[in-house]
């Protein structure tokens, strides 16, 4: 298990890989199934953790974009990512991670 950095690999032409992490399964599927049903121009792909580090053993593209989920409702969800961010180098937060936050508000 190792830091995530983002030229650990070269990158691939006309590809992008996403890496969604975060404690909703089911959330993380449905917002990486709506990302690939856009028509895009490039190869889009996804890959979902729920937590990083992520295995070594594992061969795995290079991560063009790290996403974290966090659910506001869950505490867990939080702590989570505060955990994983440990594992993610620093060059990485130049323009290479976003934070998405859900359960702000629910509509009636």
């Amino acid at each position: 298990m190792s830091v995530l950095r983002p030229m650990d690999k070269l990158p691939g032409l006309n590809t992008a890989t996403i890496l969604l992490v975060g404690t909703e399964d089911a959330l993380l599927q449905q917002l990486a199934d709506s990302m690939l049903k856009e028509d895009c121009a490039s190869e889009l792909k996804v890959h979902l953790a729920n937590s990083l580090p992520l295995p070594s053993s594992v061969t795995r593209p290079r991560i063009d974009l790290i996403v974290f989920v966090i659910n506001l409702h869950s505490k867990h969800s939080l702590r989570n990512v505060e955990e994983s961010l440990h594992h993610v180098d620093a060059t990485f937060f130049l323009g290479k991670v976003s934070f998405l936050v859900t359960g702000d508000r629910r509509l009636p």
